[in-house]
């Protein structure tokens, strides 16, 4: 899910029991009616909880970009579609990387 904000958000916050994984945080122009674009911050978020384990917070990473179903056509594609295939794998090396950054800080 795409995440907007006036502030650049840290990559891992919590709020009670939420645990809020943030990466692809970039600066970005808005156009703004009338006036000059504003500055703004987009990222993509993921919401998880602070108790869950590593293969729960991969899991609603991806599942954050992909559902089941696209990730089954990546995999039964991947002979066909090569690119979508390595996207798709890049992207669970980033969702384990997120996932480790926050297991391994206790």
């Amino acid at each position: 899910m795409k995440y907007y904000s006036n502030n650049k958000p840290e990559t891992y916050v919590t709020s009670g029991n939420d645990l809020r994984i943030y990466w692809n945080i970039k600066e970005v122009d808005v156009p703004s009616f009338g006036e000059e674009a504003r500055k703004q911050w987009e990222a993509n978020e993921a919401i998880c909880s602070v108790f869950d384990n590593r293969a729960q917070i991969i899991e609603k990473i991806i599942g954050s970009l992909y559902d089941t179903g696209e990730e089954i056509a990546f995999i039964n594609n991947k002979e066909q579609k090569p690119e979508e295939y390595a996207m798709y794998q890049d992207f669970r090396l980033l969702a384990k990387s997120l996932a480790n950054g926050w297991i391994e800080r206790f």
